[in-house]
This record gives C-alpha cells, sequence and structure tokens, in this order.
C-alpha cells in the first residue's frame, strides 16, 4: 500500500465515517497518517524485522496495523515473544488467537526464567533505576553510597524520581543489615537478553517495539524519537511512540479491536511483566490474578513478595503494593516473625 492509498482509505474510515467532533477525527487521521507514512518509510529500508509481540494493547495494535494495512511486509517480518517465566494464561490464550486472526505465526523465546534470577541476585524494588543503586549500596561500592546517601550538593542534580526518600532509605538499609539483596537483573537475563540474542542471530536490522511516550514513566524520558539508530546495526523503531491515549482507543473502537481477557474482562490498564514491583497499579493487577489466575497470584507472591511486604511496610510508596485484602495478614505476619 503507498502513502496515497493508505492516506485515502483512513481519511474515509476516520474522517468522513469517524466518531467525534472534526478536530478529533483529523487528530486521529493525521496519527495515523504519519505513522503510516514513517512505517513505509522504515519497512522499505530494512530487510531483516522483528516485531515484539507481548501480548498487550499496543503490541495487538502494531500487529493488526502491519497486518490488515502493510501485510506486503510479513515476508520479511518475524514476530516474538518473550517467555519469562511468570506469564498470564490470558496473555498465551490470546497470542494464538492473534495467530488465527492474522495467520501469522509468533515465535515464543525463553531466557532465564524470573523465578531463578531472582532467587540468585535479589528482589526488584521502586524501579530499575532505584534498585541497581540500592543493590550497589549494599555491596558497598562508592557510586551506590553516592545516590542512596547523596550530599546535598550532589543531590541538587537529581531528577525528582531519582531521590530515595528517607522510607526508602530505611528500608535499604532495613535489608543491609539482614542480608536481604536486591537486584534488577531480572529485566536483563529473563526478558532483554534473550531478546538481544535472537536479533542477533536473527541479523535483524530493525526491532519494532509498542513504547508510548504517552504512557510516562521513564519510557518517556529515554527516547526522543520513534527511530533510533544504532550502532549495531539493529535500529529501532515505535510506530505508536506519538500515539495518545485518545488515538490508540479511536483505533480499537474503529477497527474492531479485542485486546486480551486481561483488559477486557480482568480490567487491567497495562500488562507488561507479570508481578514487577515496579508497576505502581501492582495492587490492583494482583487482585485481579487472585481472582482469575491465583496460581500465577501464588508464584508471584513467592517471587516478589518479600518485595511488596517491605515497600508497604516502610512506606515507600503513596500507593500500596498488596491488595486490601492481604495488609492484615501480612501485618500479622510480620508482627509474629519479629516476636519469634
Amino acid at each position: 500500500m503507498t502513502r496515497a492509498e493508505f492516506a485515502a482509505e483512513i481519511k474515509e474510515k476516520y474522517v468522513t465515517n469517524g466518531t467525534g467532533d472534526m478536530g478529533h477525527r483529523f487528530e486521529v487521521y493525521d496519527a495515523l497518517f504519519h505513522t503510516g507514512a514513517k512505517l513505509i518509510e522504515y519497512f522499505g529500508n530494512h530487510e531483516r524485522i522483528m516485531i515484539s509481540v507481548s501480548g498487550g494493547s499496543d503490541s495487538d495494535c502494531i500487529v493488526h496495523l502491519v497486518c490488515t494495512y502493510f501485510p506486503e511486509y510479513l515476508e520479511k517480518i518475524h514476530f516474538v515473544f518473550v517467555n519469562t517465566g511468570l506469564e498470564y494464561n490470558a496473555t498465551k490464550r490470546h497470542l494464538s488467537q492473534i495467530e488465527v486472526k492474522y495467520g501469522i505465526s509468533i515465535e515464543r523465546i525463553r531466557g532465564r526464567s524470573v523465578v531463578s534470577v531472582v532467587k540468585e541476585f535479589g528482589i526488584p524494588v521502586l524501579s530499575k533505576l532505584k534498585s541497581q543503586r540500592a543493590e550497589a549500596y549494599l555491596r558497598d561500592a562508592p557510586w551506590g553510597i553516592r545516590y542512596v546517601k547523596p550530599d546535598p550538593e550532589f543531590k541538587s542534580h537529581f531528577r525528582h524520581d531519582a531521590i530515595f526518600t528517607d522510607n526508602q532509605i530505611a528500608m535499604v538499609d532495613y535489608c543491609k543489615e539482614n542480608g536481604i539483596k536486591i537486584s534488577a537483573n531480572c529485566c536483563n537475563l529473563s526478558k532483554k537478553k534473550p531478546l538481544k540474542k535472537w536479533m542477533k542471530e536473527f541479523n535483524c536490522d530493525l526491532n519494532v517495539t509498542g513504547e508510548r511516550k504517552a504512557e510516562g514513566g521513564m519510557r518517556s524520558l529515554t527516547h526522543e524519537s520513534c527511530f533510533e539508530e544504532h550502532k549495531d546495526g539493529m535500529h529501532k523503531y515505535m510506530p505508536l511512540w506519538w500515539w495518545s491515549d485518545d488515538v490508540k482507543s479511536t483505533f480499537k473502537d474503529a477497527e474492531g479491536l479485542r485486546y486480551s481477557d486481561c483488559y477486557e474482562i480482568w480490567g487491567m490498564r497495562r500488562t507488561g511483566c507479570v508481578g514487577c514491583p515496579f508497576n505502581l497499579n501492582i495492587a490492583d493487577d494482583l487482585q485481579a490474578m487472585y481472582e482469575y489466575e491465583p496460581q500465577l497470584y501464588k508464584a508471584c507472591m513467592n517471587v516478589f513478595g518479600k518485595s511488596y511486604e517491605l515497600t508497604d511496610r516502610f512506606n515507600c510508596r503513596r500507593k500500596k503494593c498488596l491488595p486490601e485484602f492481604m495488609q492484615m495478614t501480612l501485618t500479622g505476619e510480620i508482627e509474629r516473625s519479629e516476636e519469634d
């Protein structure tokens, strides 16, 4: 499909027959047109393309966009899903449904299980950045101490979200005193490293992901554009980078997309890595898991439970990690363990 053909098709669907006022219709059209134009450019200039499929809503939009409007590129595209060892059954079902719906094959790859990584290296806490700095602090690395307990002059150069609060410092000190290891290695060893290895073996020259600036967080500060050239030749392209939540929602409705049960039935806002303590809405996710996939809930509590407990115990975040029904249970367990 050429740019002109794509423009004509989406103009009819999203402007002529669209919903909302004309300002909204043209906002959606503009976002889709520029996405399509860039996709044609980047897909046309690369030969070994990998699209990372997570089973989440953003990757659903990319898969649909490519398979519906630009099927001519499918012969040089590989769809890849990284299984971390902790995955929703709802996601696994959804991946199979995607394959049937679009007639594609999604390759499942695995690195080290999150369970074994956390057991060996330690629990992730607060955020990836703070886990890395806390890990260095626990082994008395000078740079770790400098970041966890900085002097006022050095602290003034930090972004607000990079500063350890007094409660967070108390939690890290508690971990140090009690031999509790902290690490963010599950991000690298269970997901990023196996994907990087696959891309290298496949000789991938374009890595396509579903990141969006509107999601906020560290990712929104990491990238300046939807396309990044990398020295190793494995360039990165994020088709939805500039999509707002409204554009994405309109696209879903107009295209008749159905996300996985995690969204449609459980009510989750995003999936991401299952049980990850970095997730600010982890309490809601754990509640949903407890109701719909209790075995997975138990697994998350076994792997990340100490992180949830300590974060809540030391009031490290405004929003609790654990669902309300778990608060009294853990409080009693903590008091009993301290008495022993």
